[in-house]
């Protein structure tokens, strides 16, 4: 099973830490807002003037609107594009003059994901992506280095996407996405506070938001494997997820493994389930070579493997859904569990 170990920033390391990986995660968009009326002390930017552009909500009504939020995640970047500013998303080519791009960051996000939905991340070049955006691969160079960073810059949209739609979620009172409104929520133990149950709801509707991302782009978990930290969504959403555990009765040791392994749980189990996707989209008749491969674990002498035969049952009710949700379901239980102290 794959997995995604976090690893630090770059430049910081501890004995014993070579090889782990920082996660990708969570941005509080009220942190340093003034409580009384929602401003912004380091910016001054007053919320009930108009939508604030951190969260995509607008304070007059209260709604959010995900498409407002990303918008306004690309109107920065175009804006500190125009006005020669370093964006902090466009790290190659640091110090060298260079013509300016005459693609937007927008068109080249959406025509970058359409083409790895389409033909996967393996086949994707930066040519072959300028060429169907009838353009220069300079345009591309723009605001990226390579393929890496394209597709670290892309991955961190979806991620972005994903913290809008929780967001969304919770503006509209909701504890998962609609693709799973057919699944029981978790029932909290009556030894679990009230505080740490709603703070697991959080995070388990964060991971679901996450995971919606990854069933509709399969190449999205493994890109999430391989990137590092360095993009500000992939940061936000462990944060998100550290802050929701900061509201439990773990300790602080407990609360940074807990985060480290629902995100790597997302991530590799992710990777993991859109790989099967993929395999079986190549198989000829999924139905029937699922049978053949039932029919083979059940020729196994069932003395001898007594559990696979007591289980084989089960795997009609098996779906990539049911697959993930159960098993995060089973982390966040273990979760609770450590909450009681």
């Amino acid at each position: 099973m794959a997995s995604d170990t976090p690893r630090r920033p770059r430049g910081e390391s501890t004995p014993g830490s070579r090889g782990r990986r920082t996660p990708r995660s969570a941005r509080n968009p009220r942190a340093g807002s003034n409580p009384r009326d929602g401003s912004d002390p380091r910016d001054g930017r007053d919320p009930r003037a108009g939508r604030d552009p951190r969260d995509g909500r607008d304070p007059r009504s209260g709604a959010f609107d995900p498409r407002a939020a990303r918008a306004e995640r690309i109107e920065r970047s175009e804006q500190m594009r125009r006005s020669g500013r370093q964006d902090p998303r466009r790290r190659g080519g640091r110090g060298q003059s260079r013509t300016r791009a005459s693609l937007s960051l927008d068109q080249i996000i959406e025509a970058a994901i359409a083409t790895l939905d389409a033909v996967g991340a393996e086949k994707v070049t930066l040519r072959g992506l300028a060429a169907q955006l009838d353009s220069g691969v300079a345009s591309l160079y723009w605001y990226a280095s390579g393929k890496d960073e394209l597709m670290a810059i892309v991955a961190d949209e979806l991620l972005g996407r994903a913290l809008d739609d929780a967001d969304a979620l919770i503006a509209d009172g909701l504890a998962t996405p609609p693709v799973f409104a057919a699944y029981p929520e978790m029932v909290p133990a009556e030894a679990t506070s009230t505080a740490t149950a709603e703070a697991l709801r959080d995070v388990r509707r964060l991971v679901l938001c996450l995971f919606v991302q990854m069933i509709e782009h399969r190449w999205l978990a493994g890109q999430l494997i391989k990137a590092g930290p360095d993009e500000h969504n992939s940061l936000s959403y462990w944060e998100r997820i550290g802050q929701a555990l900061q509201r439990t009765e773990l300790d602080l040791t407990s609360q940074f493994h807990a985060s480290l392994t629902v995100v790597n749980y997302a991530s590799g189990m992710g990777a993991e389930v859109s790989q099967s996707a993929i395999d079986r989209e190549s198989m000829e008749d999924t139905e029937a070579e699922f049978a053949e491969q039932i029919d083979r674990w059940a020729s196994f002498d069932e003395e001898e493997f007594p559990f696979v035969h007591s289980v084989l049952g089960e795997f009609a009710k098996f779906d990539e859904k049911s697959e993930f949700i159960v098993g995060l379901d089973l982390v966040l239980s273990g979760i609770e569990r450590l909450s009681w102290g």
